[in-house]
């Protein structure tokens, strides 16, 4: 596949600098736990938070760490791309036979998050080895639902946000907000937030389809339905159809900045 070729070529291309790529998988990797550091001295010292518990909170915590960064490193792309219209790096990508979604997936490879990504992926599978419930066929197939909903989520964010700069020229920092800052809203279930904020990422930005819904569902929560917590992953995940629907727009309405 073309794209696993492309991503061959940005791994070479890291490994060049073989230091600086070490630092950067040790540097993502520190930041991390610290986020979960930070997380376990609030539980130390509260015990429970809104009736979710640390061991449950770390596979909040998991999920969301793991699908930014999964996004952050194979989508980088659509994440970068106000640098691919300021430098006229775009203009080209019209001309060639492939689809500009497809080679803007292929224009960037992030392998320095794979740290963040291995951390998570571990945090993960110890915080449901801990729980004192036994995972059936049911619960793993809700567990793989949030991951894939999730890095949907934020494909579909990377999206919403190229296509915006290719109005502004520049990147807008309004995007962080929901990719970073959803990323870390999310370490914790929403029902701990205001109603208001809880409402917002579940409607609008569909957050709690990856975070709070489908955990209540795992965690056997008072009433959970299938419908309105297990499936929740799927729902979240129709989100990507707007997103690439106005990518493809936006794509139609692109000048060139003529470098």
């Amino acid at each position: 596949m073309l794209y696993f070729k492309f991503a061959k070529m940005h791994l070479k291309k890291m490994t060049q600098y073989r230091l600086s790529f070490f630092l950067s998988l040790l540097s993502q990797a520190i930041v991390s736990l610290a986020a979960l550091a930070s997380m376990y001295f609030l539980f130390d010292r509260f015990n429970v938070v809104e009736g979710w518990s640390f061991s449950q909170v770390a596979v909040s915590y998991a999920v969301v760490y793991f699908c930014f960064s999964f996004a952050e490193c194979f989508f980088r792309g659509f994440d970068v791309f106000a640098r691919l219209i300021k430098s006229g790096g775009l203009d080209a990508f019209f001309v060639r036979p492939r689809s500009i979604f497809y080679q803007t997936l292929c224009s960037n490879v992030e392998f320095s998050k794979i740290g963040r990504l291995v951390v998570s992926l571990a945090v993960l599978v110890y915080s449901c080895a801990i729980q004192p419930f036994a995972w059936g066929v049911d619960k793993i197939a809700v567990l793989i639902g949030m991951l894939v909903c999730g890095i949907v989520i934020f494909l579909a964010l990377f999206m919403l946000g190229a296509s915006f700069s290719i109005f502004t020229v520049e990147g807008i920092e309004v995007v962080n907000i929901f990719t970073d800052g959803g990323r870390d809203l999310c370490q914790y279930p929403l029902n701990i937030y205001p109603q208001a904020l809880t409402k917002i990422f579940t409607y609008i930005i569909p957050f709690a389809c990856f975070n709070y819904l489908p955990m209540m569902y795992l965690f056997d929560m008072p009433g959970v339905t299938i419908w309105g917590n297990a499936l929740a992953p799927l729902y979240g995940m129709v989100i990507i159809i707007p997103a690439y629907l106005i990518f493809k727009w936006s794509l139609k309405k692109y000048n060139s900045t003529g470098t």
